[in-house]
């Protein structure tokens, strides 16, 4: 029987990196008993596991219950092992029943790390309009994306057992070391100075801030949906042209407090059932604006005349959105 300690996101709470280092370090750490399945995962999270295992018609199929023989082979020669994916945090009970099943006669620990309300939703809603067609404003995506969080913890305690479920706060403040990968080696017992392990020496995914992100916005109104989502990299590869194009993004004061009183009841939950306390956030949220109306004509020229010169697909924005010389999109409002 092995312990497993099963990391379910959120998402926006240094997955990535965690994701990475266990699967850098997958041969180092099963020399110290330690594994981190190959079954079940892709290059480096198990969200192929996660999403057969939902509800629907791949949950059952040969190719499921294949993955589950060889997850359950593999974690039949392990003491301890970790499974990874922020997929595993969006989970109805009868997916979550699913997971217990595939896991079954094995001690199950549930990770979850939670996020202030603000900053979680501001950089989920970076990512989205980076990598999809998502194009309606910050507010409009806080009410429809509405999620109380202590509730997640809850639906994964319902079925393991609230015990066996813990619940960290994604903060440099409350992390161990200030760090994400400490922090969940500290929670699952993997001792000893993580120097010994190999890092990525950047960021995994870089969060996509002002006018690039507003101009990726309106983009993404004029494309269909999987185009839209295919120019994730070329923007990527964008946001090295300005250092106002990475790293946070502005939220005024009044939608700081619009989301701060809609989970004024989460963070109560959180603090007394999970021991969890997030301070509500009193000031606006620091970060580029999106947009910045005195620098979006400049900008709209920088990233489409270095797109155009790389030859990126989104340069045919230009054609669509030019008129008289013009960029159109400046005539709309933010």
């Amino acid at each position: 029987m092995a312990e497993i300690h099963l990391h379910i996101g959120l998402n926006k709470t240094g997955t990535s990196s965690l994701q990475d280092f266990f699967s850098m370090n997958a041969d180092a750490l099963r020399a110290e008993g330690w594994c981190y399945p190959r079954a079940g995962r892709d290059t480096t999270a198990h969200h192929p596991l996660s999403k057969r295992l939902k509800p629907g018609p791949l949950a059952n199929d040969a190719a499921t219950r294949e993955m589950v023989a060889a997850l359950r082979t593999e974690l039949a020669g392990c003491e301890r092992a970790v499974l990874s994916s922020e997929d595993f945090h969006t989970h109805v009970p009868r997916g979550i029943e699913r997971i217990r099943d595939a896991l079954d006669g094995h001690e199950v620990r549930v990770v979850l790390y939670v996020r202030e309300h603000v900053a979680y939703l501001a950089s989920w809603y970076q990512q989205n309009v980076q990598a999809t067609h998502l194009s309606c404003a910050f507010d409009s995506f806080c009410y429809f994306t509405r999620k109380p969080l202590f509730k997640v913890a809850d639906a994964w305690g319902e079925v393991f057992g609230r015990d066996r479920v813990t619940v960290r706060l994604y903060d440099r403040a409350a992390l161990h070391g200030g760090d994400i990968v400490q922090d969940f080696a500290q929670v699952i017992g993997l001792g000893g100075d993580l120097a010994r392990f190999v890092r990525k020496p950047y960021e995994s995914n870089p969060s996509v801030t002002g006018n690039l992100l507003f101009i990726k916005r309106v983009v993404n109104n004029f494309f269909p949906k999987a185009e839209a989502a295919g120019f994730v990299d070329e923007v990527t590869a964008l946001s090295k042209l300005k250092k106002e194009f990475r790293g946070a993004m502005f939220v005024d004061r009044a939608t700081v407090n619009y989301v701060t009183g809609m989970y004024e009841g989460d963070r109560a939950q959180l603090a007394a059932r999970y021991g969890v306390v997030i301070e509500p956030r009193e000031h606006e949220y620091v970060g580029s604006r999106a947009p910045d109306m005195d620098m979006l004509a400049d900008d709209w020229a920088l990233v489409m005349g270095e797109a155009r010169r790389r030859g990126f697909a989104i340069a045919r924005a230009a054609d669509l959105f030019t008129l008289h010389g013009s960029p159109a999109l400046l005539a709309t409002t933010p």
